[in-house]
């Protein structure tokens, strides 16, 4: 069973240049960064602070990051995820509401309406 992290958008978004050359920027043997795609039947049902959302992301795009190796150093990879998460939704894509989450489980972070929330219970680094 991999280890999945998610960046899930709440429209359909194209995929920009800058977004192209980041994931080739951090190709590496431990953290797979799949280019954006679209879902039709995407859905937000993670837990954030003490609640569970229930959010339909229909026709929406998202990105996935795989961990590749499950023993590398937390600290080094999450980090590297962390900055690559900030690059794509402060540079890239820095007007999009999004939701940051571990398999569709744990929402770390989102920005709804131009406003960022972080889980403060559940905290990525």
């Amino acid at each position: 069973m991999s280890i999945t992290y998610h960046l899930k958008f709440r429209k359909n978004l194209e995929q920009k240049k800058e977004l192209t050359q980041l994931i080739n920027e951090y190709k590496n043997n431990i953290l797979l960064v799949s280019n954006l795609y679209s879902t039709q039947h995407g859905y937000e049902g993670g837990k954030f602070q003490d609640e569970y959302l229930d959010i339909d992301l229909k026709n929406s795009s998202q990105i996935s990051f795989d961990l590749l190796q499950k023993d590398a150093e937390p600290h080094y990879w999450k980090t590297m995820l962390n900055e690559i998460i900030h690059k794509i939704t402060n540079d890239i894509y820095p007007k999009e509401d999004y939701f940051f989450d571990f398999q569709g489980d744990i929402v770390y972070e989102m920005r709804e309406k131009g406003v960022i929330k972080k889980n403060s219970i559940d905290k990525f680094l």
